[in-house]
């Protein structure tokens, strides 16, 4: 978080001093409906290996036409994961995971203006929650039963690719690296989904 904090602002700051004695850069607000799908071994034992809703809010600025900064806000929210052990009494430990994840995002549009594709790299910074239920079967004494929720802020890397559908709307691909837990598991996932401008 130490590291990822000074490189976001200093992302912000240089893009909005690209046309230094120019005039403001042109900003758009946008939002961002996608569905997460967890890559790593790690994540999709925690969450489950299926799609999951992300929604967020952004502004980007625009101080070149092939170039542009995207400062996001989302919510990224897993379905459930679930694990049988036996070692040796028997236990089922059912784990849900919650991030919000705030972001800045260099876009370049190759080609020109006109052109529908984007690309772009992002640095983020997410805080991870992970809600946690254990319960251990006990021989003639029924089961014990514990829960708890534990939360970590990681830094993370994306990458994306963008085509224009509309003049308003844009379909969008995502990878994103990062790490989550106590032992600072990698996190690994893609996402697919719109991004409307207003």
């Amino acid at each position: 978080m130490a590291k990822v904090a000074p490189l976001l602002l200093g992302l912000v700051l240089a893009m909005s001093s690209v046309r230094a004695g120019a005039g403001p850069a042109e900003a758009s607000f946008g939002l961002q409906a996608a569905l997460a799908l967890p890559a790593g071994n790690d994540l999709k034992v925690t969450t489950g290996p299926g799609w999951n809703p992300v929604l967020g809010a952004d502004v980007t600025w625009h101080p070149l036409g092939t170039h542009a900064l995207r400062c996001a806000i989302e919510n990224w929210d897993f379905s459930g994961g679930q694990q049988d052990a036996q070692s040796p009494l028997l236990q089922r430990i059912e784990t849900r995971v919650q991030a919000q994840a705030v972001s800045a995002t260099y876009l370049v549009r190759p080609g020109g203006v006109g052109r529908p594709w984007a690309v772009g790299v992002g640095l983020y910074l997410i805080r991870w929650s992970v809600t946690s239920s254990n319960a251990v079967a006990m021989p003639d004494q029924g089961a014990a039963f514990s829960q708890g929720r534990s939360r970590w802020t990681r830094e993370g890397l994306g990458l994306q690719v963008s085509r224009r559908l509309t003049y308003r709307l844009d379909v969008e691909a995502r990878w994103v690296s990062s790490h989550y837990g106590y032992q600072n598991l990698p996190a690994y996932l893609g996402t697919v989904g719109l991004h409307w401008r207003f």
